[in-house]
């Protein structure tokens, strides 16, 4: 779980890779020594007590300082670097996701179910990451599945300094959605790791083109949603969602959702390219 804290060579990897799967490669980030230089005092001894506290606890997985970071920069609730609140992640928290990787998901990443878009910034400046639900169908692919592709996809978005530190948005396209996408367990449990199960901050959360029984399953979403949290969620129509994304979306949003231009099939395999490379 260590992580590796040596930056990717970029230059070797453009030449490998070429310039699709770059498209997702954090360039021109700072090294982990240096955000922690930067960081306030204020911030330095919460980052101090959690390292302190994990590693004296009893049987504790070993964290990377990049891992402690995380936890400190997305403590859940309003403010950031909250040490209760992180510590409370950071005990929680399952560090088998540490371990995903897009060569045992390669299936999963490909079916285009939930996956990362390059480029694209929601209309605050956030990464995005978009899912099709009515890709998804329980009873052939397993809870764990869905969640550990979701856990994955946004544990790569906040390897970004940015990202890590102001949070990351998700578009949900409800397009071909039907009950049999649907199941209660895959419900809570995703909505579980949008809001602190997993060291990350959601900060939109727009849901496109809900069918008209969509209110029974929102229903079950709200009650276990806390009020900060539902502020951030809107359900709009596709024909929209230009408002809630950077002015040129079209030159980034994937083509599967109304307005795209960007292949969604390249963006995929790019992703999965990238990933496999560095995880080598």
């Amino acid at each position: 779980h260590t992580m590796s804290t040596t930056p990717p060579d970029f230059a070797a990897l453009k030449k490998k890779l070429g310039d699709g799967p770059m498209r997702h490669a954090p360039l021109g980030e700072s090294t982990i020594e240096e955000q922690i230089a930067a960081l306030t005092s204020e911030e330095k001894e919460c980052f101090d007590n959690l390292k302190v506290k994990w590693e004296a606890k009893k049987d504790s997985v070993p964290y990377s300082d990049e891992m402690i970071l995380r936890f400190a920069r997305c403590s859940p609730g309003a403010k950031k670097f909250n040490e209760k609140a992180a510590w409370k992640v950071m005990s929680k928290f399952d560090p088998r996701y540490l371990d995903l990787t897009a060569a045992g998901m390669e299936k999963q990443l490909l079916s285009k179910t939930l996956f990362v878009v390059p480029g694209l910034k929601s209309s605050e400046g956030h990464d995005v990451f978009y899912m099709r639900p009515g890709r998804y169908y329980p009873k052939k692919t397993s809870t764990k599945i869905i969640i550990d592709n979701l856990a994955y996809c946004m544990q790569t978005m906040v390897e970004k300094e940015k990202a890590c530190t102001e949070g990351i948005a998700f578009v949900a396209n409800l397009d071909e959605w039907t009950m049999g996408n649907f199941s209660i367990s895959y419900c809570l449990e995703f909505m579980k790791m949008l809001q602190g199960k997993s060291p990350v901050r959601v900060r939109m959360f727009v849901i496109l083109d809900p069918p008209s029984w969509f209110d029974m399953i929102w229903k079950i979403m709200k009650s276990v949603m806390p009020a900060d949290f539902r502020k951030k969620v809107h359900m709009i129509p596709k024909t929209k969602v230009g408002e809630f994304l950077m002015d040129e979306y079209p030159e980034f949003l994937c083509d599967d959702c109304e307005g795209g231009k960007a292949n969604t099939d390249d963006m995929v395999r790019d992703f999965v390219a990238y990933r496999k490379e560095v995880e080598n």
